[in-house]
């Protein structure tokens, strides 16, 4: 089977502490053909101005602060966030259902067009780390259960590992947004537990792909992003 990746499928994650270490990065990235992500480490450090930078340049932002707290507080964050104009961002879905509701219902109050989606388990953990934690279930099982939870009070879609891809579309359908982080052109998992290949997750059916250090630490990146370009139709 072929891997073809469509324009801005593939997001590239900007793990850094300033805009200023990406500036040769974000001269050769072609903005009609990817996305970035902004996690908490430029985003403690930058703050809405690192936003306001990248939306200037006319990049899509993906804004993942992953938030996780009570729902008032939660709803609170979201406002701002949805007047940054970011194209998406996310919550922790193990705050739980009063917590999503208030996420949901603040974006859709707004109406906001930033698509909200719920971190399931984080790639960075598996079955051991489950267990030391208290949970009976497997990663892909408790995956399961919170896309559904996130699904039934109003998310968009779920980040999720690549394991976890194909048993979310089977139960919740391909309409469902799947987003998945520690995604590599070669196989090399770090801290990512759960992770894999770009190819592996596009043959399993997600809809966006995140690719952070591989791209941001190369010593070509431009050859790594070239590599990623030959797969866009």
């Amino acid at each position: 089977m072929t891997v073809k990746l469509k324009p801005k499928q593939t997001i590239i994650a900007l793990d850094v502490s300033s805009l200023e270490e990406t500036k040769d990065l974000l001269s050769i990235v072609d903005k009609d053909l990817f996305r970035l992500k902004v996690g908490k480490q430029l985003f403690t450090s930058q703050g809405p101005k690192a936003i306001d930078k990248l939306n200037s340049l006319g990049f899509d932002v993906f804004l993942d602060l992953k938030l996780h707290d009570i729902p008032n507080t939660v709803s609170k964050s979201l406002e701002n966030i949805c007047n940054f104009g970011v194209w998406m961002s996310n919550i922790h879905l193990l705050g739980g259902q009063e917590m999503i509701e208030a996420a949901t219902s603040t974006v859709k109050g707004l109406n906001s067009e930033m698509i909200l989606v719920g971190v399931t388990i984080l790639t960075s953990l598996n079955e051991n780390n489950l267990v030391e934690m208290g949970f009976n279930s497997s990663a892909e099982d408790l995956a399961i259960k919170l896309a559904k939870l996130g699904k039934q009070n109003g998310i968009d879609g779920v980040v999720c590992s690549i394991e976890d891809i194909s048993g979310i579309k089977a139960s919740l359908g391909g309409d469902f947004l799947s987003v998945t982080p520690g995604v590599r052109m070669l196989q090399d998992i770090d801290d990512q537990k759960r992770a894999g290949s770009i190819y592996d997750a596009i043959q399993f059916g997600t809809d966006f792909v995140v690719v952070g250090r591989e791209i941001t630490q190369a010593k070509n990146p431009e050859k790594v992003l070239k590599k990623i370009e030959s797969l866009i139709v």
